[in-house]
């Protein structure tokens, strides 16, 4: 916060529209609000002792109410993505690592395995291909490590639901390597079995490494100017109401380069998502 002892002129609030004579206002984005007048559009949640706030249609939000109403969710299960969450992004969509599986098989992808998106449906490429040919697929039949069907020795694979899938990743992210004791709470809650549950997290401990090591983790930003199209993260600055000041502004986006739909594609990114929402 910045202080300024001096007054010069009155300014109007952009919510009550009277005159602010107090002593001190808040400025965001150009405009001035009384400090008890800045207040979340949608749960009322006054503003004046919170660090930032976000604004978007000139609307003003806070942080919560923002995230949930304009913050990235998975194209899966359109639950919300965490700025801790680890993700994969295929185009324009945007994935949670447990999510990111084929809809025939559930079997989980890799970065560089290739896969497809056909009606926003993720297909491994034995599916995709089976698609194309007019055939059906079944998800016991399996497939190997490189994607195609195994004719001859078939072997039932676990199938995992979405709260399933939900508790397994949310368990990865506090503790990447369980205990037996964790392991069979875990399995417990999701009604799997322990051996089950043991593997998932080594897959998923195996993907991150690799991931970490061919240095493709990265977080991708892009800045918007564009207050009508984009929400802008605001820092809050309590000054004199004659007082300008710089706000500082940042929107977390989501970019993939384009590519014709159902094309079979490797473009399958993993990326740790950090700052707001």
């Amino acid at each position: 916060m910045n202080f300024f002892f001096l007054q010069t002129e009155f300014r109007s609030c952009s919510a009550c529209g009277e005159p602010i004579s107090d002593k001190f206002l808040l400025e965001v984005s150009g405009r001035s609000w009384h400090a008890r007048c800045l207040r979340c559009c949608v749960c009322q949640l006054q503003l004046d002792r919170q660090p930032s706030c976000f604004i978007r249609d000139r609307a003003v939000y806070c942080k919560q109410d923002y995230a949930k109403s304009f913050g990235a969710k998975c194209s899966i299960c359109a639950r919300g993505i965490s700025s801790s969450d680890w993700v994969r992004k295929a185009r324009d969509h945007v994935y949670h690592l447990a999510c990111f599986a084929c809809a025939a098989c559930h079997r989980q992808l890799s970065t560089g395995e290739e896969f497809a998106l056909h009606e926003d449906r993720v297909l491994c490429k034995a599916h995709y291909l089976e698609t194309l040919d007019g055939g059906t697929t079944s998800s016991d039949e399996g497939c190997d490590a490189e994607g195609y069907h195994k004719n001859k020795a078939k072997r039932v694979r676990t199938t995992f639901t979405e709260e399933q899938l939900q508790v397994l990743q949310a368990n990865f992210q506090l503790d990447s390597n369980p205990d037996g004791q964790d392991l069979e709470r875990i399995a417990q809650i999701t009604g799997l079995s322990k051996r089950v549950t043991q593997v998932w997290f080594q897959n998923s401990r195996a993907r991150q490494k690799k991931h970490m090591h061919t240095g493709k983790v990265k977080t991708q930003m892009h800045n918007s100017r564009d207050d009508s199209s984009f929400g802008r993260h605001i820092n809050l600055h309590l000054t004199y109401s004659f007082q300008h000041q710089n706000n500082n502004s940042k929107t977390s986006l989501f970019s993939q380069a384009e590519s014709s739909l159902d094309e079979l594609s490797q473009e399958s990114t993993m990326h740790c998502m950090q700052g707001e929402v």
